[in-house]
């Protein structure tokens, strides 16, 4: 897995998801990263918001 941070959790797949997932992939392109690189979904025993050690590194300063 790399070692890749959750910063969010979800029940089930919901709009809820889909939003924060877009806000996040917002702040990535402020920065200057291409979302699809830090910022994933995955889908165990609950939804998952992953991104990229690195960029994690950006929201802990």
């Amino acid at each position: 897995m790399d070692d890749w941070v959750s910063v969010a959790s979800f029940e089930q797949m919901t709009d809820a998801v889909k939003k924060e997932k877009a806000r996040i992939e917002d702040i990535a392109m402020d920065v200057g990263l291409m979302p699809e690189k830090v910022v994933r979904v995955e889908h165990k025993d609950k939804v998952e918001i992953l991104v990229h050690p690195e960029f994690y590194s950006y929201f802990r300063g």
